[in-house]
């Protein structure tokens, strides 16, 4: 064997094991960084999905016939077709006293607030809900 020149040196094994760590870390970080705004893209995009049901939703229902005392069973459902995993439900019907919203219906004033909920379901990762409040008004048919 021969001795080795002086301007002759080689990588290590240990150089080229850190060498291999360091690229595998930062291989890894990038992945992880597009499969997080790959699973963010898919929950804007769900609940732009989600909100655009409900805005629909309460446009079918501001522009619906007006019920003296409606109970969450007379808004119905939607029209639209929801896409698959999520739902609708009418959360709540108050009624304005001439104050504030309450829950009684004793003396309907003509103003009604209905909470419209949009559920997307959990196994739809991430699941979530949303509200909307629509007022719905007594049309006037005489002075106001």
């Amino acid at each position: 064997m021969t001795a080795r020149a002086a301007g002759d040196a080689g990588e290590t094994l240990v150089e080229l094991l850190v060498a291999v760590v360091i690229l595998g870390l930062a291989f890894v970080a990038i992945l992880g960084g597009i499969l997080v705004s790959v699973e963010t893209s898919t929950l804007h995009r769900r609940q732009a999905q989600s909100q655009i049901a409900l805005r629909a939703w309460a446009e079918q229902i501001a522009g619906g016939a007006y019920s003296d005392c409606a109970t969450t069973a007379g808004f119905g459902a939607p029209t639209a077709t929801l896409p698959s995993g999520f739902t609708a439900a009418v959360g709540a019907v108050q009624y304005w006293n001439g104050t504030a919203f309450v829950a009684s219906c004793a003396g309907d004033t003509g103003i009604q607030r209905v909470t419209l909920r949009m559920t997307v379901a959990k196994s739809l990762y991430p699941g979530f809900v949303q509200t909307l409040d629509v007022v719905v008004r007594k049309p006037c048919v005489s002075s106001c």
